[in-house]
Parts: C-alpha cells; sequence; structure tokens
C-alpha cells in the first residue's frame, strides 16, 4: 500500500476492485470536513461513484453553517482543524435537537486510546484513521447509514406506534364509555322490566279475572291465583305445560292452541269464548283475549291470556233470550187471535149485515113495484133508500176486506193481486206485481204475515214515498219464497227510523215468528226495498 495524498491511501490491482465490488452503499447525503483540500478529492471521488451525494466543508464553522441549511444523513469530521477542532463540532451537534441524531464518523491520525474515548465521549459512533483506507470508509459509512436508516425506520414506526397506541387507547376509553353508559342503559331497563313484573304480578295476583302466561311452545310460564280459584286446579301442576290431559275446555285443545300460535304470528289480539266445565260444578264461560308480549328487541316472546268470567251476563242473556222468545209467542198469539177476530168479524159482517142490508134492499125494491105506479112521490123516496142500502152495503164489504180480504182466502196470490188493484185504484201510483209461482206453498200464518207486510209496506209507500212506480215480486229461491216491495220515492235514514218506527218493528216481527228474515234497504233520494225471505211449507213442516 502506498499514499496518493498527504492521509490517504488505496490498494493496488485486483484486491481494492474485489473490495469495491462486495460493497453495497445504500445512497445517502454524506458531508466532509476537512481543513486539507487536497485530502478532499480522493474521498469524495470514491463516494460519489458508489453514488453517495456528498458535500464538504473545510473548517468546523461552515461545517455547522452547512448543518443548519441542509440535514446530511452521516458526517466524516476531521479532528485536528483551526478554529473549533472534531470534538467541539460534536459536541455542538449533539447538543443541537435537530442534529443529534446524525451520526459522526471521525478521521484522524492520532490512533491512541485517549483520543479514540474523547471521541466516543463527545458523541462520535465510530472513527477511521489516515491514511484512509477508501474500502474501509465506504463499508464503514455504508455501515452507520444502514443503522441511521433502521433507526429512522424504527423511530417512524415507534411514532406510528405510539399514534396506534394513543387512538387505540382512545378508542378503548371511547368504547369504554359506550359500554358503561350501555351498562347503566341495560340496568336501567333490568330495574323497570323487574318493576314491570312486581307491578304485573302485584295486579295479576289480585286480578279477578283468570290470566296465563304462556310461551312460544304454548307451555304455560305463570297462572294468577283466581284461574284456581275459577277453575279448582292446581296452578302449581299446570306450570311448564302444555293444554292438554287436564283441558276441560268446550272448544278442541288444538283449536285452542291455534288461536295462540295466531295471536304469536300476527302480533294482534286474538279473542274467543269459551265454556270450561268445571267437575260437580256448573260451568264458567270465559271471554278470552289472547294479548301478544314481547321482548325488549321488540319481538314476540309469547302470549298473556286474559279469560273473563261473563256466566252471570250469559246467564242474563239466556233469561233475556226465554223472556223475548215469550213476548215474540205471546206476540204470535194476540197476532193469531187478533186475525181469527178479524176473520170473525169480517165473516159475521159480509153474512149477517150484508144479508141484512141485502134483504131490505130486496123489500124497498119490492114495494116500489107494488105501490110506485099509483104514487109517484113513493118512487122518489124508494129510489133514495135502495141509493143508501146500496151505499151501506159497499161499506160493509169496504169494512170487511180491511179486516180479512175475501181473496185471502183463496191464496196469498190472489189476495195480493187484490191488494195491487186496491191499492192503484186509492192512490193513483202504478203498481206491478211480479209472480214466478203459479203456486204459493205457505202456511196460513206465513201467507198472512206476507199479506200483511206487504199491504203495511204499500200503507207507507201511499203516505210517505211520494213514488211514481211500485213493484211488488214473489219468486222462489230454493227452500225460502223471497218477497220484495220497491219504490222509487224519496226514500229515508234507515237509523234515524228504526228505533221509533212501529210499523217496521211489527213488520219485522211477524216475519220473525214465522222464522223468516226481514231486511229494509233505503236511502234520502234512493226510494225503498223491503225484502221478506219466507221458509217454504215443506221446510217448515220439515223442522216442526
Amino acid at each position: 500500500m502506498r499514499s496518493l495524498t498527504p492521509g490517504y491511501a488505496v490498494r493496488k490491482g485486483n484486491d481494492m476492485t474485489d473490495a469495491a465490488t462486495q460493497i453495497q452503499p445504500c445512497g445517502g447525503t454524506i458531508l466532509i470536513v476537512d481543513d486539507t483540500s487536497a485530502n478532499l478529492g480522493v474521498v469524495v471521488d470514491s463516494l460519489a461513484g458508489y453514488g453517495f451525494r456528498v458535500a464538504i466543508a473545510q473548517d468546523g464553522d461552515e461545517a455547522l453553517e452547512r448543518v443548519a441549511f441542509t440535514l446530511p444523513d452521516l458526517i466524516l469530521l476531521d479532528v485536528l482543524m483551526p478554529g473549533p477542532d472534531g470534538y467541539e463540532v460534536c459536541r455542538r451537534l449533539k447538543a443541537d435537537p435537530a442534529t443529534r441524531d446524525i451520526p459522526v464518523i471521525f478521521m484522524t491520525a492520532l490512533a491512541d486510546s485517549e483520543h479514540k474515548l474523547m471521541g466516543f465521549a463527545c458523541g462520535g459512533v465510530d472513527y477511521v484513521t489516515k491514511p484512509l483506507q477508501i474500502e474501509e470508509v465506504i463499508a464503514r459509512v455504508n455501515t452507520h447509514l444502514r443503522l441511521r436508516f433502521l433507526q429512522k425506520q424504527m423511530e417512524e414506526k415507534n411514532a406510528k406506534l405510539q399514534e396506534y397506541q394513543e387512538e387505540l387507547e382512545r378508542q378503548v376509553a371511547q368504547r369504554t364509555a359506550e359500554l358503561s353508559e350501555a351498562n347503566r342503559l341495560l340496568r336501567a331497563e333490568i330495574e323497570e322490566h323487574t318493576e314491570s313484573e312486581l307491578k304485573f304480578r302485584a295486579l295479576a295476583e289480585n286480578s279477578p279475572d283468570l290470566l296465563i302466561r304462556y310461551d312460544l311452545d304454548c307451555r304455560r310460564l305463570y297462572l294468577n291465583p283466581a284461574f284456581e280459584r275459577l277453575t279448582m286446579i292446581n296452578t302449581e301442576q299446570m306450570v311448564g305445560q302444555t293444554p292438554g290431559d287436564s283441558w276441560r275446555g268446550d272448544m278442541p285443545v288444538e283449536i285452542y292452541k291455534g288461536l295462540l300460535r295466531k295471536a304469536m304470528e300476527t302480533g294482534e289480539i286474538v279473542q274467543s269464548f269459551m265454556l270450561w266445565r268445571k267437575p260437580n260444578s256448573a260451568p264458567i264461560h270465559f271471554f278470552c283475549h289472547m294479548v301478544p308480549e314481547y321482548d325488549m328487541n321488540g319481538k314476540v316472546q309469547g302470549v298473556l291470556l286474559i279469560g273473563r268470567d261473563i256466566t252471570a251476563l250469559k246467564e242474563a242473556e239466556q233469561r233475556l233470550e226465554e223472556s223475548r222468545m215469550q213476548l215474540r209467542e205471546l206476540v204470535a198469539n194476540r197476532d193469531k187471535a187478533r186475525e181469527e177476530e178479524r176473520k170473525h168479524i169480517a165473516r159475521e159482517l159480509h153474512d149477517e149485515l150484508g144479508q141484512f142490508l141485502t134483504g131490505l134492499r130486496m123489500n124497498v125494491s119490492l114495494l116500489r113495484m107494488r105501490f110506485g105506479k099509483d104514487n109517484p112521490d113513493l118512487i122518489e123516496h124508494v129510489k133514495t133508500i135502495t141509493e143508501l142500502v146500496d151505499r151501506n152495503i159497499q161499506v160493509v164489504r169496504n169494512v170487511a176486506s180491511s179486516l180479512r180480504p175475501a181473496a185471502l182466502d183463496m191464496g196469498v196470490q190472489a189476495a195480493l193481486e187484490w191488494l195491487v188493484d186496491e191499492f192503484e185504484t186509492h192512490s193513483d201510483i202504478p203498481c206491478e206485481l211480479n209472480m214466478t209461482e203459479e203456486r204459493i206453498e205457505l202456511d196460513e200464518q206465513s201467507e198472512t204475515a206476507v199479506f200483511r207486510v206487504v199491504q203495511e209496506s204499500l200503507t207507507n209507500v201511499a203516505r210517505h214515498a211520494e213514488a211514481s212506480q211500485v213493484t211488488v215480486s214473489v219468486q222462489r229461491m230454493g227452500s225460502h219464497y223471497q218477497v220484495m216491495v220497491s219504490d222509487d220515492g224519496k226514500g229515508f235514514d234507515i237509523d234515524c227510523s228504526r228505533k221509533t218506527s212501529l210499523g217496521l218493528i211489527g213488520m219485522r216481527e211477524r216475519v220473525l215468528m214465522c222464522e223468516g228474515e226481514f231486511q229494509l234497504d233505503s236511502k234520502p233520494g234512493k226510494g225503498t226495498i223491503v225484502t221478506v225471505r219466507i221458509p217454504v211449507k215443506e221446510t217448515l213442516a220439515e223442522r216442526a
């Protein structure tokens, strides 16, 4: 080895080339500080040849100025320089937070341990001795640049790790706060649920109604004391069981379970009546409300059945129905007696009074024939008496027909034809009668009911409807006859007149006594339709 310039040396031949090929520079900016210009050329050229960017300073002050302007990645610092020496420059660099992490390699011919230790003490990371071996310089520079690069990476990663740790701590704190709030809300919900459950228990334990809680599998979760009191079944043996062996309801147990499932599936209240049979005791009538229950997430978790004892109401309803049927039978007997009395009076008028007036007229006519020729005045008196008798005969006929028309004895067809003719004659309103059956097969009570309903309907038309056309139709529809009386009059509000019209009530009761149906349709300005459905005679006989 020989020195190329004072303080610098390189190897000849293939040794330098082989060493250079083994060095893999990592790049970067290197500041070389040396007061001898001649010493800088070889080092600068060699480092630049390996891809390093090189800056030069010839004394300590210039080096500090350059570092303040641009931070290098590494500094090659000569120890012996005019002004501040290398040790002092290194101390100043390490004292500045902006430059303290820049690695400093001392270049010195002082190879004793004392000077080396001084270099390390003031912050140097390495040293190279003069004369410089370029391969060694590049190797040490490359090594410390890599260490610097790794240190920067570690610092960046540590900074990112610190940021991540701070973000994680922030998220943990936020999540902890959220969990604390959720826990507080959950405790509040649990307390509210517990309070609601206690209130429910207090109400359920003292409720006169039967209360049963079912889960989604129709198992009983809770039964209140009213269940045992009303059904005489121990509640303990019923909890956790589904309706089965102990079932005493009038509806099949599967239908009952189906109603419970319907409330669960639809989320709607299901209502039903049920008769519960008790051993050695009168049965109980219940009106059941099946109410779906929801959990805190809004999902159906079961059904609460509320069973109200309506036995007293059912008994009162039955007594009312019995009283209504008795009243209806009483009215039917009254109407039947009235019809019989009308028939009797009509026949008495027609037979007795009618015959008497007819005989009187014949005698008056005979008187005119015997004595009228010789007494003109007598003829006038006889004529007057004859006219008076004829009017009385007509009055008797009208009274008898109004009580019970003779045509009714020939069947309801003839009676309706007579009734329509009479209506047209007295009201001047066109009335059409349509009958699809040649013979209407009804018993006497039903025929009378049909005649009276049509008669009352036509009377109402004449008095109130202000109609221009009326139609009466009779047709058979299966096991019933349908009778309709329709008009194109002014109509009326059914709801306003239903409770106050005795005529409508009478018509409905007549039809109901014949086990028929009565329907009234009317609107203001839309006319009126009265519809009656009466069972045929065979159907009545089969029912009897």
